[in-house]
């Protein structure tokens, strides 16, 4: 069945392959916001599937398409007893402001001439005037501007228009679950909503185990434990491990599994995996594992700079190259911009499958990639 995805502005691309990695998603057309797309399943797919999301806003079931010249035509003809509950309310999203500038000024012409002879305004884009045509398909309509039982929503892109009637909204508070308000906050956790999509983006299953290896205080394990996905986390440092633990007491989750150990030495078989790396100068993985190889304040700053990007790109393979013997499916792993992320993927044996770019400041870009 045919189904209309609404998607956050600001991580369109990462949105559109967030649904795509949760669901099967076939004949797909994707704009700006918009992602059309045939899904397989029942109803209760699209139900399992909204609890998930992160970054998209709405899920629509798909009425119709037409060209905007004909929206009004198409508006009459359709039986919108079909769909009609109670009340409803009608919106229209404008997506390409140039385009129906020319078709609003053609139309305003007309619509002056039209006036003139004492008929109807064509008002192609006014919600007041597509609305009319539900008032007059079903018996005793209401409008309820607020809390609509039949949300309408038109999508206008380009030369066609789409239709659908609203199933979902997403009205997760991610703010919420936003590090400072934790028991244990970590200034460098990811913002939970865009935790939630990278774990997403690993495909895993309400019935599988995720494991994040570097976990610190346990943004990525909150987002999966509220999911109803078993969690694994890893940390080499026992203050991040106690704090981890207590987010996910906080945060009422029972199924996870919180380990004082190093990234190296993973010996659990995963499903899937999870995780930001570390990449601080001050790092406490980095500095167990290249103690004998730092002299720091004995060598100037750009040598030293150099030698941390070696160092951190061996330690990196060497994560890797582990990971990739347990891994059975889908890993996502965040990287710093600044080191060969593409070269240490193949030389570990992964296919990058998708990358994506995350800006956080002047020095620093996260680099999401998702692999198998």
């Amino acid at each position: 069945m045919k189904h209309i995805f609404l998607l956050f502005g600001g991580y369109i691309e990462l949105a559109r392959e967030e649904a795509s990695s949760l669901i099967d998603v076939k004949n797909h057309f994707a704009a700006d916001k918009l992602l059309i797309a045939d899904v397989e399943g029942n109803g209760n797919s699209i139900k399992n599937l909204s609890k998930r999301l992160a970054l998209t806003k709405s899920i629509y079931k798909f009425l119709f398409e037409c060209k905007v010249d004909g929206l009004n035509e198409t508006m009459r003809d359709f039986d919108w007893s079909q769909i009609y509950r109670d009340n409803f309310c009608l919106r229209v999203h404008n997506f390409n402001n140039n385009y129906n500038k020319k078709i609003s000024n053609k139309k305003t012409r007309a619509t002056s001439e039209s006036n003139a002879a004492g008929s109807e305004p064509l008002g192609i884009f006014s919600e007041k005037y597509l609305a009319k045509y539900v008032w007059r398909s079903v018996k005793n309509p209401k409008v309820n501007l607020e809390y609509p039982k039949t949300k309408i929503e038109v999508f206008i892109h380009g030369k066609k228009a789409y239709c659908g009637l609203l199933i979902f909204e997403n009205k997760e508070n991610f703010e919420l679950r936003k590090s400072h308000l934790r028991p244990f906050p970590s200034p460098s956790s990811l913002h939970p909503k865009l935790a939630r999509a990278l774990v997403n983006l690993t495909g895993v299953k309400e019935n599988e185990a995720l494991i994040d290896p570097f976990c610190g205080a346990g943004g990525f394990l909150i987002e999966a434990g509220l999911m109803g996905i078993e969690v694994i986390g890893y940390d080499i440092n026992r203050m991040m491990i106690k704090g981890c633990r207590k987010n996910l007491d906080y945060f009422k989750i029972k199924d996870y599994k919180i380990k004082n150990k190093n990234a190296l030495d993973i010996n659990d078989r995963l499903d899937c995996a999870a995780t930001d790396l570390p990449y601080g100068l001050n790092s406490n993985v980095i500095s167990e594992y290249h103690k004998d190889n730092w002299k720091l304040g004995r060598i100037n700053k750009k040598i030293q700079k150099e030698r941390f990007k070696e160092d951190l790109e061996e330690f990196y393979l060497q994560f890797l190259k582990n990971l990739r013997k347990k891994l059975r499916k889908k890993a996502v792993i965040v990287f710093p911009n600044y080191v060969d992320y593409r070269s240490l993927l193949k030389k570990a044996g992964f296919r990058l499958e998708k990358e994506f770019s995350n800006y956080v400041h002047g020095s620093l870009t996260r680099k999401i990639v998702k692999i198998s």
